[in-house]
């Protein structure tokens, strides 16, 4: 008889955590297709400013910073903050290894008040926030500071592209996407599950997420469960609350930056435009 040769089990870890606690395992997941994104924010700073010297960019929510050390490999100036002390220390570690320290700036702030005595620059040409991550901010009241904070650091005629997902309250259906990511030794998928809000008058707008990621590193394996909520908006709700900031919405497009009609549910990007005529205010310090 044939011996049977069998492998050792890989050792399986099941925890619950925070999907962002691990900025390596987030940058893993999350580098593919960034250098497709940084080439259609180029494309609309392009199209919407008009050609010229390199751009003066901010990206609130930046995470590991992928897309600002991107954007400072092309010869831009980049600025960009987040919550989480950890994802800036990383963001900022990767800026140096990729030598883009000099153009690409990371600092830790909040997304309602980022711009309180903030010393990191002049007024900026174009701030960016794709993929949702307005929507982590829980309320109205949290978006519309967020709105504003920004408009006094945009310059006069700058704009913001922000990706969004709408609802369609009573119209849809739970979806699911599926992510993976590998690299520095890590294998990454993330499924994850999202249940519309319910909506409509003292209903709730927060859509829950639910996520199962599973990360493979040096025969371990590592899985990860998270659920967190995303603050929900049909189109009529995110038109009338830009309305009560300084912003206006200059343009509809999609992901590639190509003309896009919102209708019903699904991703768009919004690009809100500070007016020529409004007052611009340089960050202090």
């Amino acid at each position: 008889m044939a011996r049977v040769s069998r492998k050792k089990p890989e050792p399986v870890e099941a925890v619950e955590a925070d999907f962002y606690a691990d900025p390596l395992v987030y940058d893993v997941l999350h580098k593919p297709g960034t250098t497709g994104d940084v080439a259609a924010l180029r494309r609309m700073a392009r199209r919407f400013l008009g050609a010229g010297e390199a751009r003066r960019w901010l990206e609130p929510g930046c995470g590991t910073g992928r897309y600002c050390i991107a954007l400072a490999a092309k010869g831009e100036r980049c600025w960009g903050f987040d919550l989480r002390p950890e994802m800036v220390e990383f963001a900022r570690s990767a800026a140096r290894d990729a030598g883009a320290a000099r153009r690409a700036t990371f600092f830790t702030a909040d997304m309602r008040t980022f711009d309180r005595g903030w010393a990191h620059g002049p007024v900026v040409d174009v701030a960016f926030n794709l993929i949702n991550t307005l929507r982590h901010l829980s309320s109205d009241a949290a978006v519309k500071d967020h709105l504003c904070a920004v408009s006094r650091v945009l310059r006069p005629g700058g704009v913001y592209i922000v990706g969004l997902s709408l609802s369609d309250y009573g119209h849809e259906a739970p979806t699911e996407d599926v992510w993976q990511g590998r690299g520095r030794g890590l294998s990454v998928t993330q499924v994850v599950q999202y249940l519309p809000a319910p909506g409509g008058k003292g209903r709730g707008r927060a859509e829950q997420v639910i996520s199962h990621m599973v990360v493979k590193r040096k025969g371990e394996t590592r899985h990860v469960d998270s659920a967190y909520s995303l603050h929900a908006f049909d189109l009529a709700q995110w038109t009338r609350l830009v309305g009560q900031t300084p912003l206006r919405i200059e343009a509809v497009t999609d992901g590639e930056g190509g003309p896009a009609t919102p209708a019903g549910a699904g991703y768009c990007v919004f690009v809100l435009r500070k007016p020529v005529g409004a007052t611009a205010r340089a960050p202090s310090g």
